[in-house]
């Protein structure tokens, strides 16, 4: 039997339109469905290391975090122990008055005081800092026996605020008595408000 060329196209025509939906479909489910998912997978792959080193850096600045908010806590604890040492300018001025009456209550007698206060940096009058101090000193001459002026140290060591005993010595004035003389530089500090000047 001889096969006809007209109908075997026709076959294949046939053929051509029977498999022509499925091949449109399997394009068109590849396009819609599969080709975006080998898309997106390929796009994780590629962000996976990204993500990771991001994870990393992540960890690395909390821990540095952590470490920074740890040595911050540690400083403001150091600073308010610093404040409780200080004066207020009236606190300061205040002892100053009152040193005298001090001395007087250790048996001592102060035979010469001088009195100066430092001025304090231009950061004072800046109302942005965070804290300015200004120093007094305080030089006395006291006589006394060893015991008072013993007596006289413990006093100023006792003070809630920090005085400073800068220098400290001790002469023998009247060995048959035992009395001395002490030569003392004192120094206080102040905790000026931002922006407050000295009066």
């Amino acid at each position: 039997m001889v096969n006809d060329p007209k109908s075997q196209s026709s076959i294949s025509r046939r053929c051509a339109l029977t498999a022509a939906p499925f091949v449109i479909g399997a394009a068109a489910l590849y396009n819609w469905v599969i080709s975006p998912h080998i898309g997106y997978l390929c796009a994780v792959q590629r962000l996976e290391p990204v993500m990771g080193k991001m994870v990393e850096e992540l960890d690395a600045v909390e821990g540095s975090i952590e470490e920074k908010l740890s040595t911050m806590r540690t400083l403001r604890g150091e600073l308010e122990d610093v404040r409780e040492g200080l004066f207020s300018p009236e606190e300061s001025q205040a002892f100053l008055r009152d040193l005298q009456a001090l001395v007087d209550a250790t048996g001592c007698v102060m035979t010469e005081a001088e009195f100066a206060r430092e001025e304090p940096d231009k950061r004072a009058a800046d109302p942005n800092a965070l804290i300015a101090v200004e120093a007094s000193h305080a030089d006395l001459t006291v006589t006394g026996s060893y015991e008072q002026i013993v007596s006289l140290l413990r006093m100023l060591r006792q003070q809630r605020q920090k005085v400073w005993v800068d220098s400290c010595r001790l002469d023998l004035v009247d060995p048959r008595k035992g009395r001395l003389e002490c030569q003392l530089g004192l120094t206080l500090y102040a905790l000026l408000q931002p922006g407050e000047h000295p009066q």
